[in-house]
């Protein structure tokens, strides 16, 4: 018999501890109307659990996956981007954003395809540059709403699949790359997003670009003169 984890609002890993509460009981029923039909009854049951258990669970990635199948939500070491300071192109750590049927190497085009993506960060740099500008109790309340994914423009990914620190995306970070160049250099996959992890993925993509209650009218109105 398997006995199910205790949830609680606290986590506590490896160095930190911060309180997050769960999922909102109504989103995550919002949540199951989009689970793709290809899922099995007992994938959706499994999904909507692991949801359940947010931010508790930590099971970002998956411990299988095929190396060289480039999937939305991969992260891959051998991007190219240029730096912005010196102008001269470096090869850095990505997380895909583009649609997986989008850049499917099997897949023919009309068009040379580009890949889309964002630079992956370590959360320790990050934080040390925060300190510089900010006290520690601030600092340490930022690095709680990140793992917490409270951030809407970042992304946090735990340790796991070859990443040995915490890494965090910033999504308003976007570069891009043509397909061909990006897979003809050879590319070495760091990690693939488990089920889950996908999902928080799509949901903060989802919540960072398109807000429909962002607050603004978009209707023709009289300007009066």
């Amino acid at each position: 018999m398997t006995r199910k984890p205790k949830l609680s609002s606290q986590r506590t890993s490896g160095t930190y501890t911060y309180n997050a509460p769960p999922l909102d009981p109504g989103l995550l029923d919002e949540i199951k109307t989009f689970f793709p039909s290809y899922l099995t009854p007992e994938d959706k049951a499994q999904l909507f659990q692991e949801l359940a258990s947010f931010p508790d669970n930590l099971n970002y990635y998956l411990f299988k996956s095929r190396p060289t199948e480039l999937l939305q939500g991969d992260g891959w070491k051998g991007f190219s981007i240029v730096d912005p300071d010196s102008l001269s192109p470096k090869i850095v750590s990505g997380i895909v954003l583009s649609n997986s049927c989008d850049i499917a190497v099997e897949n023919s085009s009309d068009r040379r395809r580009k890949i889309v993506f964002c630079p992956i960060v370590s959360l320790a740099r990050y934080k040390e540059l925060l300190l510089r500008h900010k006290d520690t109790t601030a600092v340490e309340s930022t690095m709680d709403a990140i793992r917490a994914q409270k951030i809407t423009y970042l992304f946090y990914l735990p340790p796991g699949g070859a990443l040995e620190d915490e890494c965090i995306v910033f999504l308003d970070d976007v570069h891009s790359i043509f397909l061909d160049r990006f897979t003809g250099a050879k590319p070495v996959k760091t990690f693939a997003l488990s089920q889950y992890g996908f999902y928080l993925l799509l949901l903060k993509i989802s919540i960072h670009f398109t807000r429909f209650q962002e607050g603004v009218r978009r209707f023709d109105v009289d300007i009066a003169g």
